[in-house]
């Protein structure tokens, strides 16, 4: 087949989970359908067969085993992009396909929220095997961490441009949601909790290589805020569980964007500073005194949850198991919005300036709006950009990235086509700090 000809593949590993269902119907109905092909695969041939059964129109399956190192080098070779939904990724051999991706020179994507695998496996054995392909080796790229790493980026995306040279000192994100609890989520948990405590690398900045010994994280807080101004009133926020490893994205976000030069590629790409505190809260709408509440029974939770297997098992009678999900209402019922405010450092003329951003999104967070994010994810590195947008220069280097620093502003412009995601960033207030 030649260049011209060439439809690129998508190969959707783990596609008999209940997110990666939702994920085939959303490619199968996509506006952009007759541009790329999908492929469906996993373990289990007789559950393939049951999935494609209900698609419009059946679709090539292949059946492998991730521990099959041998199968999977043959896998990815029929794709140009793989979508790995089979998770926990530690414990069900991503290892395997990562480093295939990566010696092959094939993209990748998947929902991985464990950061000591990616501390401890992924980083460190395959960053640079990836950047020596071209391969881009993107997790997080759904509702763990995309709208916390975009948010971030596109605040300061915001600043730089009506600012060049200027960066963030401060930048804080809260969620309010309308979700069920997603059962892949709660046996992300569950590897996590696992492993020996000493494993668990819950460190805000466990994805920078060189940087854990001199900087070190954030404590949790009972409360978190978004100021008025330039809100038209004073937010509150709880601690939200999701915080611990959104901030690793956003902290690795922030490293590799000081490995890429703009003045040597002509990128228009945001470039952080050093010294940006970040933080997230979710807001239930309950104010301060029961919002620190509301994040002392979480801290009693996950205190529970991690003391031992016996009571953790107890604890996990409440919540979905593997393949489990939401129902149809509650699919499409579920909501979110990502608020964030962040401050920049003192400009030349002594103001601050301040950035909101504001990501709006339809559908459940932990299944639909992740199936939707993913597959952009996917198509945002094989189909062409939208008008006005390219892939930032990391993107083309490969690596082990993140969706801003792989993906940008290609990946937030097809979030908006979609008309499921509606995302807004702009200056609203300057404060004059100048000093004698």
């Amino acid at each position: 087949m030649s260049e011209q000809q060439h439809k690129p593949t998508l190969i959707v590993y783990g596609a008999t989970s209940f997110t990666a269902r939702q994920l085939l119907k959303y490619l199968e109905s996509h506006p952009e359908s007759s541009q790329f092909k999908f492929i469906l695969s996993g373990r289990n041939a007789g559950r393939l067969e049951s999935v494609n059964a209900r698609l419009n129109t059946p679709r090539e399956i292949e059946v492998a085993d991730l521990a099959d190192e041998a199968r999977v080098k043959e896998l990815v070779k029929k794709g140009d992009v793989i979508l790995n939904l089979a998770g926990p990724y530690r414990w069900h051999n991503a290892e395997n396909l990562i480093r295939a991706c990566a010696e092959s020179g094939t993209h990748y994507v998947d929902l991985c929220g464990e950061s000591a695998f990616l501390a401890t496996t992924v980083i460190p054995k395959y960053h640079d095997l990836a950047a020596s392909t071209g391969a881009n080796i993107i997790p997080a790229t759904a509702f763990d961490s995309a709208p916390s790493d975009l948010t971030t980026y596109l605040s300061l995306k915001t600043l730089q441009t009506a600012h060049p040279g200027s960066t963030l000192t401060d930048s804080t994100s809260l969620f309010k949601a309308k979700a069920t609890v997603a059962g892949g989520t709660v046996q992300s948990m569950v590897s996590i909790a696992e492993l020996p405590a000493s494993q668990r690398r819950g460190g805000e900045f466990d994805l920078c290589p060189g940087t854990t010994k001199s900087l070190s994280s954030t404590r949790p807080q009972l409360t978190y805020s978004l100021p008025s101004p330039p809100l038209s009133s004073r937010r509150w926020g709880s601690f939200f569980f999701m915080y611990p490893f959104n901030r690793t994205i956003v902290r690795r976000s922030q490293y590799l964007s000081a490995l890429s030069n703009p003045s040597l590629t002509g990128s228009k790409e945001p470039v952080h500073g050093e010294g940006m505190s970040y933080s997230e809260g979710m807001d239930f709408g309950v104010g301060r005194f029961r919002s620190g509440l509301a994040s002392l029974g979480f801290f009693m939770f996950f205190g529970l949850f991690f003391s031992g297997r016996p009571i953790r098992n107890l604890l996990l009678r409440a919540f979905p198991k593997p393949g489990e999900g939401a129902t149809p209402e509650e699919l499409e019922s579920g909501h979110y919005t990502v608020t964030n405010v962040s401050t920049s450092k003192p400009l030349p003329s002594g103001e601050t300036v301040q950035v909101v951003t504001t990501f709006d999104a339809d559908g459940d967070p932990g299944y639909l709006s992740t199936a939707y994010m993913l597959a952009e994810s996917a198509l945002s590195l094989v189909l062409p950009p939208p008008e006005g947008t390219s892939l930032p220069p990391l993107s083309k280097q490969g690596g082990v990235l993140t969706p801003s620093t792989a993906l940008g502003g290609v990946f937030v412009e097809r979030l908006k086509r979609t008309g499921k995601f509606r995302i807004n960033s702009e200056i609203v207030s300057s404060e004059n700090k100048k000093t004698r």
